[in-house]
């Protein structure tokens, strides 16, 4: 018999003690309660509640998954509470809700998580080792963070013709989605997905920043988070219209959120990249490498 209760999601306090938990074990993890906030995006609370697992003692969470449709998901765990126990337990349920998808007609060749270092911290071993036993596969093509203090910062520019705002309107709502779906077409993410990340903590407007031609086009973009307790800042996401490449703007929109997260309190920010491409971008921002870290993939079954 286990001894921690298993829960489904109930709403939007659980979030809260969700992103907590992210926030408590800052520092053994690249995941930040803007990710989580991010994450959910595609799902209204009630439908949350039939795919996120709560783990508790007593009162006291100790470890959450949210298993996706298309086989992705998130594990997380209090590094004092990562046991082998539990993360046996975690992924077992995981392997479950995808064992149920498959058995209604879901189409799903893997399952796979990400943002593992082995070696890292405490937490990060255990997550390692856990996957390793139960079967999943290193990824040795991932991708990594990069991180840099907020001290010193270059002002924004942007080329004539071209202009920095927040999303603060519902055309600029409507745009910032249209060109999120351009960037990354082809891309899930609407309208009602955007407004509901908006309702979501800890997202604040003046984080949000876009790009727009002078008609009103908006063209660039970077959503930036804040976590208060550890004064550190997220970038995520960031992408620019395929039509207004190559001229600088989703530099221009990171520049400006890094701005606003530094008047907002943060001392420091970072951001994920998958491809060289982004890193490049990033590092032309000033930030350099953290750490590079994994994916982990297991072929369903």
């Amino acid at each position: 018999m286990s001894e921690w209760i298993v829960r489904p999601y109930r709403g939007a306090k659980d979030l809260r003690k969700m992103q907590a938990l992210v926030s408590a074990a800052y520092e053994q993890t690249d995941m930040r309660i803007g990710d989580v906030a991010w994450i959910v995006r595609a799902h209204t609370h009630r439908e949350l509640g039939l795919d996120i697992r709560m783990w508790e003692e007593g009162d006291a969470l100790i470890g959450w998954t949210f298993f996706q449709s298309s086989g992705g998901f998130n594990l997380f765990a209090a590094p004092e509470a990562a046991t082998d126990n539990l993360i046996d337990e975690m992924l077992a349920t995981v392997e479950g809700m995808a064992g149920e998808a498959i058995a209604v007609g879901d189409a799903m060749r893997s399952i796979s998580t990400y943002g593992v270092l082995p070696g890292r911290s405490t937490l990060d071993r255990a997550l390692a080792s856990g996957l390793e036993r139960n079967g999943f596969t290193r990824d040795e093509d991932g991708g990594g963070v990069l991180a840099q203090e907020l001290a010193t910062l270059v002002e924004p520019s942007v080329p004539p013709g071209y202009l920095l705002a927040t999303v603060d309107t519902a055309q600029r709502i409507i745009g910032r989605v249209e060109t999120h779906r351009a960037a990354f077409a082809p891309s899930e993410v609407t309208r009602k997905m955007y407004e509901r990340v908006r309702r979501t903590w800890p997202y604040r407007q003046e984080l949000d920043q876009i790009v727009e031609t002078e008609s009103g086009d908006v063209v660039a973009f970077c959503a930036a988070w804040i976590d208060e307790e550890n004064a550190a800042g997220l970038l995520e996401p960031v992408g620019t219209h395929p039509n207004h490449q190559r001229r600088g703007l989703a530099g221009a929109a990171c520049r400006a959120a890094l701005i606003a997260l530094r008047d907002a309190g943060a001392r420091t920010a970072q951001v994920a990249f998958a491809t060289p491409q982004a890193r490049a971008l990033y590092e032309s921002l000033g930030f350099t490498l953290a750490c590079d870290d994994y994916s982990y993939t297991k072929a369903s079954s």
